[in-house]
């Protein structure tokens, strides 16, 4: 990866973007990579990745670290969340993320997944999500990379992200987006090798 972009909470950094209609609100994959820097400490602090603005009954979708003294992970789609079981306290170790949702899986526990660096975190805590809940990621609406649904300073992000990409209507494992080589997980040119995004996807590379 060339490139990567600084979120600095200190100077309230972050990004935002209104969806555009035609998004699949049932199945979607995130991928990034990040290095937390976490200047405000861990244990009491939130750290918010991709955060959809709220719906008519102030639900909000969010994708965050360190929700607790752990320092997990927290996704929360359609008012049921998923705390990881894996504890990020490397403040200098870039990691890979990869996300996804797919509420029509007729398996509950594929219905979300998370994985650091290829390895699947099946989470301490998770609540059980409906088949074929709607998220408000990747809904019509405001959505934040680096900041919570209200854009408050207190919960922006701490830290760098790169190769960041968001694949509409599809549940891609970590493979589209990274390999193994001599034992060590990098990352895969998944714009040259699939390069398929969906309607609403992306792909922020931080090119100059």
């Amino acid at each position: 990866i060339a490139n990567s972009c600084r979120f600095d909470r200190a100077s309230s950094t972050y990004l935002s973007r209104t969806i555009q209609a035609g998004g699949d609100l049932r199945k979607w994959t995130v991928s990034f990579w990040i290095k937390l820097t976490a200047s405000a400490g861990f244990g009491s602090n939130q750290y918010h990745v991709l955060t959809a603005l709220d719906n008519a009954i102030g639900s909000y979708d969010t994708i965050m670290f360190d929700v607790n003294a752990a320092s997990q992970l927290y996704y929360q789609v359609g008012h049921k969340y998923f705390t990881g079981a894996h504890s990020i306290r490397d403040t200098s170790a870039w990691m890979h993320v990869v996300i996804i949702y797919d509420s029509e899986n007729g398996t509950a526990a594929h219905r979300r997944r998370v994985w650091f660096n290829n390895v699947e975190d099946t989470g301490s805590d998770v609540q059980t999500l409906p088949v074929n809940t709607d998220s408000q990621i990747n809904d019509n609406s405001v959505h934040y990379i680096g900041a919570r649904q209200d854009a408050n300073a207190a919960y922006f992000m701490d830290g760098y992200f790169a190769d960041f990409i968001f694949v509409d209507a599809q549940a891609y494992a970590p493979t589209y987006f990274g390999e193994e080589k001599n034992g060590v997980w990098i990352p895969k040119d998944y714009k040259t090798d699939t390069g398929e995004y969906g309607t609403t996807g992306y792909h922020l590379d931080f090119a100059s």
